[in-house]
C-alpha cells in the first residue's frame, strides 16, 4: 500500500503567509558562505544541508488522505481542503471523462475533515462513482447538510457522480477491494472513528482527532492492542505536551502520548499528523525534533525500531 498526505492540517486551513517566505530567504542568505555560491552543484548542494522549515513548507490544507492499493485502486480518507488539489489529479487519470470509482472514509464531519467536499471536481461529473463509507451516524445527511443552500449555492444533488452511501458500525470489518478494514471510536467532542486498513498482512491506521493523556496512559490496553504491530500509524499530535495540559477535552493529543503509544504497540512508522494551524513550519520542525528527542530518551538503543515521521503535503510512504 501507499499512502500520500494531500492535507495535514487541523481545525483550519493555514496558508503561508509572505513574510514567512521572506523570513525563509533572510535565513537562507544568513546561512550561506560564498563557497555555497559557487555554481549550480555547490548551490544545490547548499540547499539540501538546509532544514526542511527552510526550503519546503508543511502545507495549509486540511485533511485529507490517499491510499493506493497494490492494485493502485484508490481510497480516500476524509475530505478537508486537501482534497481539492487531489481531485484535479484524479482528472488526468479518467475521473474527466466520469470513468473513476474510489472509496471514501470519513472519520467524522467536522468541518475541516468535510470542507474541501464542495471543491471535489470529480463529484461533479456523470459516469464517476463514490462510495462514501462512514461511522457517524446519518452521514450522508451531514454532508447533504454542507450543500444546503445558505452554505453552498450548489445542491448536493447537482454534483452529478454516483454516490452509493455505506453506513457501518464501530468495529465492523468489511472488505474493500482485496482490504480488510475495521474502525475503533477515540475520544473526541462529537464522536470520531479510526480506521485500520490491511492488505496483505501490513497495516496502517489512520488515528487522527483522538484525545489521549500521559495521566491515562495505564488504562488504554484496548488501543494499544488495536495498534499493535501496525506498519503506519498516522495520529493526532496536534499539541505540544505543555499545550494539551492546558487543553483538556479539546480531543487532540501530543507526539509524547504518540511516541509512548507506539512504543508500547510496537509500532513501526508514527506519522505526526493534525498539525496546529497557528503553527509555523519553523515551530513545526521544532515540534518534530522534540519528539525525536524523547522516543531516545525511551528507546536509547532503539530496540523498538520506531521511527518517526512528520506529515508534509506530498508526503509518500508506502508498506
Amino acid at each position: 500500500m501507499k499512502v500520500k498526505f494531500w492535507g495535514v492540517r487541523g481545525s483550519v486551513p493555514s496558508a503561508i503567509k509572505g513574510i514567512s517566505i521572506r523570513n525563509k530567504i533572510k535565513k537562507i542568505l544568513t546561512l550561506a558562505k560564498p563557497s555555497d555560491l559557487l555554481d549550480e552543484n555547490s548551490i544545490e548542494n547548499f540547499i539540501n544541508s538546509l532544514p526542511f522549515s527552510l526550503t519546503h513548507t508543511f502545507g495549509g490544507n486540511t485533511t485529507c488522505l490517499e491510499i493506493r492499493t497494490e492494485k493502485n485502486e484508490l481510497i480516500i480518507i476524509d475530505a478537508g481542503t486537501g482534497i481539492r488539489e487531489l481531485g484535479n489529479v484524479l482528472l488526468k487519470e479518467g475521473y474527466k471523462e466520469g470513468k473513476g470509482e474510489c472509496h471514501i472514509l470519513f472519520t467524522h464531519t467536522h468541518w475541516d475533515h468535510i470542507q474541501g467536499l464542495p471543491f471535489f471536481a470529480p463529484f461533479y461529473i456523470k459516469g464517476n462513482v463514490f462510495h462514501i463509507h462512514g461511522i457517524s451516524e446519518n452521514i450522508e445527511n451531514r454532508l447533504r447538510y454542507q450543500h444546503n443552500f445558505e452554505h453552498f449555492p450548489v445542491p448536493f444533488d447537482k454534483m452529478e457522480a454516483t454516490k452509493i452511501f455505506h453506513q457501518h458500525k464501530e468495529g465492523e470489518i468489511f472488505r474493500i477491494y482485496d482490504l480488510t478494514i475495521t474502525s475503533k471510536g477515540m475520544k473526541h467532542p462529537g464522536g470520531s472513528y479510526s480506521y485500520k486498513i490491511k492488505e496483505n498482512e501490513k497495516t496502517i491506521i489512520f488515528g487522527s482527532d483522538a484525545e489521549f493523556r500521559l495521566d491515562s496512559m495505564n488504562n488504554l490496553e484496548p488501543f494499544i492492542d488495536y495498534f499493535r504491530d501496525a506498519d503506519i500509524l498516522i495520529f493526532d499530535t496536534q499539541y505540544t505536551f505543555e499545550e494539551q495540559l492546558t487543553k483538556i477535552d479539546w480531543g487532540h493529543s501530543s507526539a509524547a502520548v504518540a511516541t509512548d503509544l507506539s512504543l508500547k504497540a510496537n509500532v513501526k512508522n508514527l506519522v505526526m499528523f493534525h498539525h496546529d494551524p497557528a503553527y509555523s513550519d519553523e515551530i513545526l520542525d521544532e515540534v518534530y525534533l522534540r519528539a525525536i528527542r524523547y522516543k531516545d530518551m525511551l528507546d536509547p538503543e532503539n530496540q523498538s525500531n520506531l521511527k518517526i515521521h512528520i506529515a508534509y503535503e506530498g508526503m509518500e510512504l508506502f508498506v
